[in-house]
């Protein structure tokens, strides 16, 4: 945003935000700027404002001097910071006197870490935490670096194991479906499981597992790597070490061990039994529904164990699950690998970089346990894909993503509009063969008291199968239209029963505006939640111009329910929605 409109964002707040940094300049450049160019660099970006008293609650500084500055934060942009800051610097005008802004791009990912220059790449490097710089540890540095070649850990021989230590049956159905699939002739078993990475020689010419071969493949690979298992844990409160009213920190906890295929099946079996469930009945049979999508859970599992990080530095660390009563988290070790960024995650640009291109391929022709031909990955880049599209048609909102040069986050939020009690609420209707399209409109009229058209279709519901869904359950008696046809309106019939929905977050003023605004910004709200979150997304999705689009998000920021996501110049804006606390 511009830089009136962000510091009235600071005084509101009255603390600075993390994409923030603030100084006075009084009395000069502060030397501490260059760890903030390297902290926002090394992150997703922000803004570095110098002319503002934070202290006195955001007001212009006494006795700056906006063109030394400028001066001063260009020379340390240039010449202080490696790689170098170009970005432009702009003095600009509040409240009658000048100030320093600065917006801080994120660094291409394989030119990380940018460090302060007079003190090294690993005495340099910083990173934002809370509304400060921390320094990045050691091992952080050397996974931004890791970026610029490919890692190999997976590959190496794992000393002291054997081919005993494999399990037979795994390695049975493996080689059997790879022959089968790829059309390879039979060779000798360990010529071609060298050839296949599952085996490789030592220094000493002695033919063992690799890392990959071990994890995929071993009958109890955590012999050898005790800490590389996947610990679940089910918890009472949605913070991590809060117990519950009779005193327990976990209400379920586990220690889930054995080959990845295993680990994932039980993964799986342990999050079915702490998860609320409801059925369905669509037009082809019976359908669970439970708080997380199953495949949407075994793909994130799958994702962290294929892609953390298996240096020596980071095998003390697990895979960890965590249930919270409001939002499933899965975390691993090790940041992104390749060129990616927190904005490419799930989207159409992101095109995904094997950190462990031998487990990668093995895993893509390991089959499920208890299944037919359907393998643990696809290996084409398009697990978080069918994330995003699976969560989309069950009515949930797109993943987290909390990234940092040693972990990756994942958190999915519980809300849904298909929720286990939506439903069996659904359910109680007595509907039969409902499409998923009239599942959504069933949730979105009982949680909002309205459903339109392009509301459905910001859930990626095609706008011809959308007016069908809605115009039949009208035909069915459960819905009745209201307003023009480019603009209508659908509710649930009173004899449905009342709706008890979630009030407005702000003033109804639908009888104000044109009603095809109001439609429009129905719309673009879903089509936040269900993952379109930037200007060009969501003209794809509604239809609708960029312009448009963008005109309906600064009526939606200044109505306070969204929030943008990054700096106001920035190429690759998006927006959230804020919560109910204005947060």
């Amino acid at each position: 945003m511009d830089t009136m409109a962000l510091i009235g964002r600071l005084r509101k707040l009255g603390v600075e935000p993390t994409d923030v940094e603030v100084k006075s300049g009084a009395g000069g450049l502060p030397t501490s700027v260059t760890e903030t160019i390297s902290a926002f660099a090394n992150g997703t970006g922000g803004t570095l404002l110098v002319g503002v008293d934070e202290g006195a609650g955001f007001v212009p500084a006494a006795g700056f001097d906006a063109p030394a500055i400028r001066d001063a934060l260009a020379d340390a942009c240039a010449n202080k910071v490696e790689p170098p800051c170009r970005a432009p610097i702009e003095i600009e005008e509040v409240d009658g006197v000048l100030v320093v802004h600065l917006d801080v791009p994120e660094l291409d990912p394989v030119e990380k870490p940018c460090f302060v220059s007079s003190r090294g790449t690993y005495g340099g490097s910083f990173i934002r935490g809370g509304d400060g710089d921390r320094r990045l540890s050691h091992y952080e540095v050397t996974q931004l670096l890791s970026n610029r070649s490919q890692p190999t850990f997976d590959r190496m021989a794992v000393p002291d194991a054997t081919q005993a230590d494999l399990d037979e049956d795994l390695v049975i159905a493996y080689l059997t479906r790879v022959r089968r699939s790829r059309g390879l002739r039979h060779d000798d078993r360990e010529r071609f499981l060298t050839r296949l990475g599952v085996l490789t020689p030592d220094a000493d010419g002695v033919l063992r597992p690799t890392l990959a071969g071990l994890l995929c493949f071993g009958e109890y690979p955590q012999q050898y790597f005790p800490q590389l298992f996947v610990s679940f844990v089910v918890l009472p409160t949605t913070r991590m070490g809060e117990r519950s009213p009779d005193g327990r920190r976990f209400l379920d906890n586990k220690t889930i061990t054995g080959p990845i295929p295993t680990i994932v099946a039980d993964v799986v079996a342990m999050a079915i039994r702490n998860m609320r469930a409801g059925a369905i009945i669509t037009g082809i049979g019976r359908e669970d529904r439970y708080d997380y999508p199953l495949d949407v859970v075994r793909e994130l599992v799958v994702n962290a164990l294929m892609h953390r990080d298996y240096s020596p530095d980071a095998r003390g660390a697990q895979v960890r699950v965590e249930l919270y009563p409001d939002r499933l988290v899965v975390a691993n070790a090790g940041g992104l690998f390749g060129p990616i960024t927190v904005a490419d995650l799930g989207s159409a640009a992101h095109r995904s970089t094997s950190r462990n291109q031998t487990m990668a391929a093995l895993l893509a022709d390991i089959e499920l346990p208890g299944s037919r031909d359907e393998m643990l990955c696809e290996n084409r880049g398009s697990g978080l894909l069918d994330v995003m599209a699976e969560l989309r048609r069950v009515g949930m909102s797109p993943p987290k993503f909390d990234v940092r040069p040693g972990t990756v986050t994942v958190s999915i939020p519980q809300h849904a509009l298909l929720a286990p009690e939506i439903v069996a609420w659904i359910g109680s209707l007595k509907l039969s063969a409902l499409t998923d399209a009239q599942h959504l409109a069933l949730a979105m009229m009982r949680a909002t008291g309205r459903v339109t058209n392009a509301m459905l279709q910001a859930w990626g519901v095609d706008r011809t199968d959308a007016g069908r869904a809605l115009k039949d359950l009208v035909q069915r008696g459960v819905a009745e239209i209201s307003g023009g046809r480019r603009y209508a309106s659908y509710h649930l019939v009173d004899d449905v029963g009342p709706v008890e929905h979630d009030p407005p977050a702000e003033p109804d003023q639908r009888k104000a505006r044109p009603a095809g605004i109001e439609a429009d910004l129905d719309a673009v709200m879903q089509a936040i939640r269900a993952g379109s979150t930037s200007p060009r997304a969501l003209a794809a999705r509604l239809g609708l111009s960029e312009r448009t689009a963008t005109r309906r998000l600064s009526v939606l920021v200044d109505r306070g329910l969204i929030a943008p996501l990054y700096p106001f110049r920035s190429s690759k804006q998006s927006y959230r929605i804020v919560d109910t606390e204005g947060h």
